[in-house]
């Protein structure tokens, strides 16, 4: 009996151990702010915060699959931006808007094919190739909206934000789906085990006698995809083509993805732990928002404490394998 329970007991600090560190600092920052401010556990804040994270946690999504490869993509912000500004463009010159997202989704899948092409076949570091791609797409978003925002008015973005299915907005359960389809691709494929094999042991899936590049240009192209998702979502959010309006996701979505527990050298994690790290970067502008702390320092203070949590969670592994 004493055996078992110590058994037991050995076996809870072992999943205990298993949680990222990023939970615990979302649990921290919850009781922080709710101290601070009281009505900050509400369901009305709650849902808020789930709706301004949707955009990018989808794109976080999109990242952690580029992380796994051991590379990172610069340019999915920009390609958020360019399904916002190319979707409304073609609505505006009479194709149905419907269709223009889907034109917009079918084009960031093509983009992401490029910069498969672009790092597999010309050996360009992901980091490079993806920021060059990055300054052309913001480039044609600047062309087609010349240089400001645009609009075209349709029910369509209030279908996809004000529709609810048990009190929750549509486009939150757009996102649940992508992470489901994500998941299961990752974890259940053969695309997904050489997804996680390209960051692991490339060289051990040549020996495998499967083609390498062929995936990392998949990996690529599904990025792109999920980035045009992410898009529309965006698009119906703010009713209109925005050149600028996801600068920066992608670092974001690098800052998540690590905070999830992926690494950028193994070919480990998943995206069960990005949704935890893209909920911590929002809870924390939602909670400086809500005690009234000024946009001066917000990110400054967002900064530090995503700085501060990459750093105890690597930390916390390189002690994890010397245990």
């Amino acid at each position: 009996m004493q055996k078992t329970s110590v058994a037991q007991k050995s076996g809870v600090l072992q999943r205990i151990k298993t949680i990222p560190p990023v939970v615990y600092m979302l649990v921290v920052l919850i009781v922080v702010f709710s101290i601070m401010e009281p009505n900050y556990l509400s369901f009305s804040n709650f849902r808020n915060v789930l709706i301004q994270a949707t955009p990018l946690m989808i794109v976080a999504f999109a990242q952690t699959c580029i992380i796994l490869t051991q590379g990172t993509d610069l340019s999915l912000g920009a390609q958020v931006s360019f399904v916002t500004v190319f979707t409304v463009y073609l609505a505006q010159r009479g194709i149905i808007l419907e269709v223009a997202m889907l034109i917009s989704v079918i084009c960031t899948l093509l983009i992401g094919a490029v910069n498969g092409v672009i790092v597999a076949k010309g050996n360009l570091p992901p980091f490079i190739a993806t920021y060059g791609m990055q300054n052309i797409v913001n480039s044609i978003s600047l062309l087609l909206a010349m240089g400001s925002s645009i609009s075209f008015p349709s029910f369509t973005y209030r279908l996809v934000t004000e529709t609810t299915i048990l009190m929750i907005p549509l486009m939150v359960w757009v996102a649940v789906l992508v992470f489901i389809i994500v998941w299961i691709i990752l974890k259940k494929t053969k695309f997904g085990t050489n997804i996680h094999g390209l960051g692991g042991n490339k060289e051990a899936l040549s020996l495998a006698g499967i083609n390498p590049d062929r995936y990392l240009i998949q990996t690529y192209a599904f990025a792109g995809l999920i980035a045009g998702i992410a898009g529309i979502i965006t698009l119906c959010r703010i009713e209109s083509g925005q050149t600028t309006v996801a600068n920066g996701w992608e670092f974001q979505a690098v800052a998540a993805a690590l905070l999830g527990g992926t690494s950028l050298r193994e070919g480990k994690g998943g995206v069960t732990g990005t949704i935890f790290g893209v909920l911590l970067i929002q809870i924390i502008k939602n909670g400086l928002n809500v005690v009234g702390v000024t946009s001066i320092y917000q990110n400054a203070i967002i900064g530090s404490i995503v700085l501060a949590a990459i750093i105890i969670d690597a930390v916390v592994r390189f002690r994890s394998t010397k245990e």
